[in-house]
């Protein structure tokens, strides 16, 4: 690689990070708190003393290696490259407040009935594409 265009891929990784610094100050603070380790692969950073997923800026925390999870998390990186600053609160707040409510209304639903409402709501269904995950096909 030529040495204008290390310094040029500096620059444009400089940019999207100042781009997407709310969330990826959250997810530095996620990252911290929840004592992650740095992964392989997607390169998630492995949350082993909680149970979440989440993509935060340029950072995935997560217990799972399942890929679709995975995949699914890298769709959210998109979004926030996508989105920058107006990320969290078009789609990490909607996120957040869905998840909660799941776990706090659909108690009683079966696990699958559960995952197919979540991944249902818009802003995960467009993680999904953008991850490339096809879920729930027949």
């Amino acid at each position: 690689m030529q040495p204008e265009t290390k310094l040029n891929n500096r620059l444009l990784k400089g940019i999207s990070y100042l781009w997407q610094i709310p969330q990826n100050l959250l997810g530095l603070g996620v990252i911290f708190f929840s004592r992650a380790k740095p992964g392989e692969g997607i390169k998630p950073y492995w949350a082993t003393k909680a149970n979440f997923g989440v993509s935060l800026g340029k950072y995935i925390i997560s217990n799972s290696g399942d890929k679709t999870t995975l995949l699914h998390e890298a769709g959210h990186q998109k979004q926030s490259l996508m989105l920058g600053p107006l990320y969290l609160m078009i789609v990490g707040l909607p996120s957040i407040s869905g998840n909660i409510w799941d776990r706090l209304f659909h108690k009683s639903w079966s696990w699958k009935k559960r995952e197919i409402w979540y991944y249902s709501l818009p802003w995960e269904k467009w993680a999904d594409k953008l991850g490339g995950v096809e879920r729930f096909t027949k």
